[in-house]
């Protein structure tokens, strides 16, 4: 189970989407995408001294996370051909998330770091939905978590805002995931606008109250095909 919650953790950062004026209007799918569409984040990463082991230093580095639509893929022998996103950030393994991409909805399906020893995906056999049409203040995604609630999720539907980044301004939905892994408490904001996708996303880990990672990014450019 704890994998499987860590594939939803890893799958809400996949989407983004090409900028728009302010004030635009346009009647279009949830999120529009074509194999080679590609999509370019600037990452800040804070990890305070000692936390990833004894001694260790603080890390506060910036970075740039590159996703590319490859189209359908099944993510391993056996399993459905799905919407899929390579991920790319120089230095290290090469990620797959896979996800289905609908008219009105996105669902949670899995993903998979390309190394030779990885052999299976981390993979939901129920979807889980990310986001849909027509989402609004109050609304909540149905809660996922084991049993015993020592791992939990649950997303909230806060006001929509306008948020400015790099590739432009966009009306977002802006969703708040709540939950826990052990003594872990997690904290993330994902804004999505509708027909782009994510614009900036918040993710905090904390521990006993004190913040142990911290990662922010947001949307600079796009291509598309």
């Amino acid at each position: 189970m704890m994998k499987l919650l860590s594939a939803v953790v890893l799958a809400v950062l996949l989407l983004a989407g090409c900028g728009r004026k302010k004030g635009a209007e346009t009647d279009v799918s949830i999120l529009p995408v074509s194999p080679g569409d590609s999509w370019v984040y600037q990452v800040h990463l804070e990890i305070p001294a000692g936390v990833t082991s004894a001694g260790s230093a603080a890390v506060d580095t910036k970075f740039r996370r590159v996703r590319t639509y490859l189209g359908k893929v099944a993510a391993a022998e056996g399993l459905p051909e799905t919407d899929c996103f390579e991920v790319v950030v120089k230095g290290f393994p090469k990620e797959r998330e896979f996800v289905e991409i609908h008219d009105d909805r996105i669902l949670l399906r899995g993903s998979l770091i390309m190394r030779p020893e990885t052999t299976k995906p981390m993979w939901l056999e129920a979807p889980l939905v990310f986001v849909s049409a027509g989402m609004k203040k109050g609304d909540v995604i149905p809660e996922v978590g084991t049993k015993d609630g020592a791992l939990g999720r649950r997303t909230d539907v806060l006001e929509p805002e306008e948020v400015t980044v790099p590739a432009g301004t966009f009306r977002c939905i802006h969703l708040l995931t709540t939950g826990n892994d052990g003594d872990i408490v997690l904290l993330r904001n994902v804004w999505f606008a509708p027909g782009h996708g994510i614009i900036r996303e918040e993710k905090s880990r904390l521990r006993h109250g004190a913040v142990v990672f911290r990662e922010t990014q947001e949307l600079v450019e796009v291509e598309r095909f």
